[in-house]
């Protein structure tokens, strides 16, 4: 008997082509919003959260707190057009928070990585990282540049932190060795300069022992604009940097794109540049198995104990947050998609009550030899269900094409090539599921209506 019903509700359809498929129109819109909502905001916080597992989530970093940001002197406008003409270094007569070139040194600017690693045992490596804007004459082009100065530690054990940082010409840094320098590839390019030959950094000589390949923005950017094949990609310090803000994000920004950078060795900047601090961020790595909270805590009482500036910040920390922050989006992506799958549902049901005047004549028939109230109710449920599953399985036929283009879109304005919908087996028969449901709880009072009619009214009726 089922099978008769499914066999007749389906030739009812038929019927009514241009009204049944209008009906489903309004369900396939909004199973199409919310598959297409809810793929790409799930490809959205895989990709987010993958920048901070390419860091690691058992890094912490040591970043300058709001205490402890720095003054720099900078150069005013008209020193900087004179400077341009003579090439000479302009003199700095205003300041700006967040800088760390200062002509006086900040007790207790950053923390001794050995005196950390023998209170937190913990922590198993340590990176850092110093940065200075410091006057660079190189082959007649003159001005202040960002130097940034990376310890071994840093290069070796965090290097997902740097944006790029593959030397294509020349070598890496030797701590070992004094006044050496390596140039992101824009900068050697805009300067001039190749491997073996000298600049001038903060007054003093240093050698280009290297040259870096393009970092990995800089790829993306090529990439869009179609000037090269290479993959495009995004780096885990950009994601970084938005969430911490303040000095630490100044510092890893500098880090994010290497191109138009300067490097020199941690070490020998703290031999060449006693007299004036730099503003650094420490990076370490926790052992595995242990409570990165605790380790976190213990951190805190040795920066409090020694009065240190600066602040604490996990991984793991910012990933929690951006994951709840992007929770909470893909709710609401979904709430309004949902909107739409009301719209059509109300729709349905219009049409399946339309429905039932229309056929009222016919029901009378049915039930005037011998159909019960309950099989005419399961034959407009039938019905109505039918066309929310149909609606429901090319929607997310459509929704599924729509999100691999918005995330096409997506990805090339983010400068991302890892940026994809996410498809589970609970999007795809629970959205299937629940388009049947909805078109059945759609028709399920048009239903009752057609099976409370009373077949002597229904069969005399025009």
């Amino acid at each position: 008997m089922r099978l008769n019903l499914a066999v007749l509700a389906w030739r009812d359809i038929q019927s009514r082509r241009a009204r049944s498929w209008l009906t489903v129109l309004g369900v396939l819109i909004g199973v199409t919003a919310v598959v297409a909502l809810i793929s790409i905001g799930a490809g959205v916080e895989n990709a987010v959260l993958k920048q901070y597992a390419d860091i690691g989530y058992d890094v912490v970093l040591l970043i300058p707190s709001a205490g402890g940001a720095h003054s720099a002197p900078v150069p005013s406008q008209d020193s900087m057009a004179a400077a341009k003409e003579t090439g000479e270094k302009p003199e700095p007569v205003a300041t700006v928070t967040g800088v760390a070139d200062q002509s006086a040194q900040v007790p207790g600017a950053s923390i001794d990585p050995d005196v950390l690693c023998r209170r937190v045992p913990a922590i198993i490596d340590v990176g850092q990282i110093g940065t200075r804007v410091l006057w660079v004459t190189s082959a007649g082009v003159s001005g202040y540049v960002r130097v940034s100065a990376l310890s071994q530690g840093l290069t070796q054990g965090f290097s997902p932190l740097l944006g790029g940082y593959e030397v294509s010409d020349g070598r890496s840094l030797d701590p070992a060795t004094a006044d050496e320098v390596i140039l992101g590839a824009r900068a050697a390019s805009i300067r001039g300069v190749e491997v073996g030959q000298s600049i001038t950094i903060g007054g003093g000589p240093f050698t280009v022992v290297g040259i870096l390949a393009p970092s990995k923005g800089s790829r993306g950017a090529a990439a869009i604009s179609g000037d090269t094949g290479q993959a495009l990609d995004t780096t885990a310090t950009a994601a970084l940097a938005g969430s911490i803000g303040g000095a630490g994000a100044e510092i890893i920004t500098a880090l994010a794109n290497t191109d138009d950078g300067l490097f020199v060795s941690y070490e020998q900047a703290q031999g060449m540049w006693t007299n004036r601090s730099m503003s650094t961020m420490v990076a370490v790595r926790i052992r595995q198995g242990v409570s990165v909270v605790d380790t976190v805590a213990q951190i805190n009482a040795v920066l409090d104990e020694r009065g240190i500036l600066m602040a604490p910040i996990s991984t793991q920390a910012i990933a929690d947050q951006v994951q709840r922050t992007l929770g909470m989006v893909k709710t609401v992506l979904a709430s309004i998609a949902a909107i739409a799958l009301v719209v059509g549902a109300v729709g349905m049901m219009n049409t399946m009550y339309t429905s039932v005047l229309e056929r009222t004549r016919a029901i009378g028939i049915l039930k005037s030899i011998g159909a019960k109230d309950r099989q005419v109710l399961g034959l407009f449920l039938i019905d109505s269900g039918l066309m929310g599953l149909v609606g429901g399985i090319l929607g997310l036929g459509v929704g599924t094409g729509l999100s691999f283009i918005g995330t096409s879109v997506l990805a090339r304005l983010m400068g991302v090539t890892s940026f994809t919908p996410v498809f589970t087996p609970g999007l795809f028969f629970g959205v299937a599921g629940f388009s049947l449901l909805l078109g059945a709880l759609a028709g399920a009072w048009p239903a009752w209506h057609a099976a409370r009619l009373d077949p002597v009214e229904a069969l005399a009726s025009e």
